[in-house]
């Protein structure tokens, strides 16, 4: 599954069961990201959609969701479902609001493989960043990949 969230600079995702802001822009940008496959979402989080074939609403989606399934996220920890976790796809406000629940997985066992910023119809600038899970031996063929990006006649597929 994939799992995608809004953050504050700390990784805040909630302030006295709350969410710390909303736009439409960026829910916009999650719906035209997903185009047709599964978005699943929790009752808590159904307000800020339109209700389309594709979204699933329900309580237990963490556990319904299947690979390749986008799972929005706002009021649950996923730290325990990690293993099941292929990307992550976090929306940062780029601003520091009071927080008492957190993103609850340590983004240093990831990769940031994306970055797009835009403008949103609450945020001057808001942040899209994609993260990919860290793999034995990943840094070696990242390495390898920049040396073969500097010698000419030689290509080298992506592997973010």
């Amino acid at each position: 599954m994939i799992i995608i969230a809004c953050v504050d600079d700390n990784l805040g995702l909630l302030f006295n069961n709350r969410r710390q802001s909303r736009d439409g822009i960026l829910i916009k940008d999650i719906l035209d990201f997903i185009g047709n496959k599964i978005l699943w979402i929790n009752t808590y989080s159904k307000q800020l959609f339109p209700e389309q074939e594709n979204i699933i609403v329900s309580e237990n989606f963490i556990d319904e969701a299947n690979e390749g399934d986008f799972c929005f996220i706002e009021d649950i920890d996923v730290k325990k479902y990690v293993d099941k976790i292929e990307k992550i796809i976090l929306y940062f406000w780029n601003r520091e609001y009071p927080a008492d629940r957190k993103f609850d997985i340590n983004l240093d066992d990831w990769i940031l493989t994306h970055e797009k910023d835009f403008e949103g119809s609450s945020h001057e600038k808001i942040t899209q960043k994609i993260y990919i899970r860290r793999n034995e031996g990943w840094e070696e063929v990242i390495k390898q990949k920049r040396k073969l990006k500097h010698k000419p006649g030689l290509r080298f597929r992506s592997l973010l």
